[in-house]
C-alpha cells in the first residue's frame, strides 16, 4: 500500500540518520576500537561524534527539518514556501542546540530574518533534505516533485549542485514510492531519468561516476575513493545513490553500508545514512525495515503520524 511507502520513507530516513550520527566524522580505527565492529544497530553516539550528547534512537537537525517541511505541507495542504520560511525561523529562534546542521543552513535563515539577499553559498547535503517530503507529496508527478523541491531547497541555498541534487532526490522518492522501476534490471534507466532533471555539468559527471561504479560492481571502498564521502552535496548524494542501487531490495544491508561509509578519514555518515534509508524505505516499504531498528527510534510514533497525515494530504 502507498501509505506503507510514506511510512517507510520517513522511518528509513530517521533510522539512517540515527545510526549514522553515532560515528559521523570518525575514521574506521576509532569506530572499531569503540564498538568492536561496524555499527549494525541503533546505539549511543561515539564520545567523539558531533552528536555525542544525543541518545540512541534520537535524531539530528537534518531529520528535524524533514519533519518540519512535512508538517508545513500538512498544515497548508500544499507546498507553501512562506510557511516553510516561517517554520524555519521559529525553529532557529527557539535557541536550542541544532544538532549538527550545516552552518550555512542556519546562516541562510539569518539572511531571511535580516532581509538580506541569499548568497550563492551552502554546497552541503543538508540543504537537500527537505526534498524528501516534497517527493512524497508529489509522488504522482515527478515533474512537480522536482519543481517543488527546487523551490524549497532554494530557501537556503542557490548552489546549482544543491538544486540539482534536491530535484533528483525528490524525483527519486516520487518514482520509487510509485514502483515505476524494477531496479535490479532497470537501474540504468532510473539514473537516466534522474539525469534528465539535472542542469549542471559537474552534477552529471558525478552521476556518470555512479553509473560506472555500478556497472563494474565496485565495492564500497572504491566508491568512496571515486566520489567521496564528505558533506559536499555531490559526494554525499552520489555515494548514497550508489549504496542504495547496489542493494535496492535489502534495506538492512544498504543502511549498514551507508552508516559505515566513514573510510579511513571519517564521513558525513548521518546524511548518507539518512538518504539511503529514505530511498530504501520508499522502494521497499515500512515492513522491509528491521523491527529492532524501528522500535529503538525515540520519535517512532510521531514519525508514523506525520507520514500518514502527509499521505492523506497527497491524495487531495
Amino acid at each position: 500500500m502507498m501509505i506503507d511507502k510514506f511510512r517507510g520513507t520517513l522511518l528509513g530516513a530517521a533510522i539512517g540518520d540515527s545510526m549514522g550520527m553515532t560515528v559521523e566524522e570518525l575514521p574506521v580505527d576509532e569506530v572499531l576500537l569503540h564498538y568492536g565492529q561496524p555499527v549494525k544497530d541503533i546505539v549511543d553516539p561515539h564520545p567523539s561524534s558531533p552528536s555525542y550528547f544525543l541518545k540512541a534512537g534520537e535524531n539530528t537537525s537534518e531529520f528535524e527539518i524533514i519533519l518540519l517541511v512535512a508538517k508545513s505541507i500538512i498544515d497548508k495542504q500544499r507546498i507553501d514556501v512562506r510557511d516553510i520560511i516561517e517554520k524555519y525561523i521559529e525553529w532557529k529562534e527557539k535557541g536550542e542546540i541544532h544538532t549538527y546542521i550545516d552552518p550555512t543552513f542556519l546562516l541562510a535563515i539569518d539572511y531571511i530574518i535580516e532581509g538580506r539577499d541569499l548568497e550563492k553559498t551552502g554546497s552541503t547535503v543538508d540543504h537537500i533534505m527537505p526534498a524528501i517530503p516534497v517527493g512524497l507529496y508529489h509522488y504522482k508527478n515527478p515533474h512537480l516533485a522536482a519543481e517543488g523541491a527546487k523551490a524549497v531547497v532554494m530557501i537556503t541555498s542557490r548552489n546549482e549542485n544543491v538544486i540539482d541534487c534536491g530535484a533528483m532526490l525528490s524525483v527519486a522518492i516520487s518514482e520509487l514510492s510509485e514502483d515505476r522501476f524494477y531496479l535490479e534490471d532497470e537501474w540504468e534507466y532510473f539514473l537516466k531519468l534522474l539525469e534528465s532533471f539535472v542542469t549542471n555539468s559537474l552534477t552529471k559527471k558525478y552521476l556518470h561516476k555512479v553509473k560506472n561504479l555500478l556497472k563494474e560492481d565496485a565495492d564500497l571502498e572504491k566508491a568512496i575513493n571515486e566520489v567521496g564521502n564528505g558533506s559536499f552535496v555531490l559526494e554525499a548524494f552520489s555515494l548514497a545513490l550508489f549504496i542504495f542501487l547496489k542493494d535496492p531490495t535489502n534495506p538492512e544491508k544498504a543502511i549498514i553500508n551507508a552508516v559505515n561509509s566513514y573510510g579511513n578519514y571519517g564521513a558525513d555518515t548521518d546524511s548518507i545514512g539518512l538518504i539511503v534509508g529514505a530511498l530504501s524505505g520508499a522502494y521497499n516499504s515500512e515492513e522491509a525495515l528491521p523491527e529492532r531498528w524501528k522500535k529503538r527510534l525515540v520519535g517512532y510514533n510521531n514519525i508514523v503520524e506525520v507520514a500518514e497525515k502527509l499521505y492523506n494530504i497527497s491524495l487531495h
